[in-house]
């Protein structure tokens, strides 16, 4: 079953990679993702992490000022 690999394979591999958990078996599997997928995945996973730290820091400031 040779399937071709696809965007959510990239996000997977992106989302794992930022936390710090990969598997051996699993880097073989992502061999065929385009870097292209994998650039774009990285940009919307590290989009989205600074966008939740200043969703945190602003909670933090308003739950401070009043």
């Amino acid at each position: 079953m040779d399937q071709k690999p696809h965007f959510l394979q990239a996000v997977v591999a992106v989302l794992s990679a930022f936390i710090g958990i990969r598997k051996g078996k699993s880097s073989f599997a992502d061999q065929g993702i385009k870097p292209f997928h994998i650039i774009a995945a990285g940009l919307l996973a590290t989009t989205m992490f600074v966008g939740v730290l200043l969703l945190i820091v602003r909670f933090i400031i308003r739950a401070a000022g009043s």
